[in-house]
């Protein structure tokens, strides 16, 4: 049965494992070396402090097998660029374990983070897809997010240059002291 809630630092072990699977395997991630679980832990930490949501799925029927049991996947809202006009902007990442692809899980995830998105703290959100990622590409499409631009030939992995869709979503707006109503 498939459980989506909060992360805690206790679930920075499994969501490293799960990351470092597509830093090695896919160029689903641009990054060359996966951060270890301590990074996982700050960054968990820093998400919270934002008011932005830190997810995993859990599903007891689905193993992974060197992981066991338990976490499947996560989603989370980082920041989109380090300028403060973009701090009502965020970027989301969302990754699970090859066993669970394919079975709505994903979309399943990406919704329930949407959901756990506080409108007057993050205005857009953002997905920066590789394009030969076309499944995270249609999730993100169910889910509601539109395809807003492309860039060919931007990012390079495995001896070659990969181009990335870009996606949005925007939130309802609502009037609040932090997120200004413009």
């Amino acid at each position: 049965m498939l459980l989506i809630r909060a992360a805690r630092p206790d679930d920075c072990e499994a969501v490293a494992y799960i990351y470092r699977y597509y830093v090695e395997n896919s160029v689903a991630s641009f990054d060359y070396e996966a951060p270890d679980v301590a990074c996982w832990r700050d960054r968990l930490a820093s998400t919270s402090a934002a008011g932005r949501p830190f997810l995993v799925a859990e599903d007891p029927d689905l193993e992974d097998p060197e992981l066991g049991p338990g976490i499947i996947g996560y989603a989370y809202l980082g920041p989109y660029r380090g300028k403060t006009g973009w701090n009502w902007t965020a970027e989301n990442s969302i990754y699970l374990l090859p066993v669970a692809a394919g079975r709505g899980i994903g979309t399943t995830l990406l919704q329930a983070l949407v959901a756990a998105t506080d409108p007057s703290v993050v205005r857009n959100i953002m997905a920066v897809i590789a394009d030969e990622v076309p499944a995270s590409i249609a999730i993100h499409e169910r889910v509601g997010f539109v395809e807003v631009g492309r860039s060919p030939g931007v990012g390079y992995k495995f001896g070659r240059w990969v181009g990335c869709v870009y996606l949005q979503l925007r939130l309802p707006l609502v009037s609040s002291r932090t997120c200004p109503s413009a």
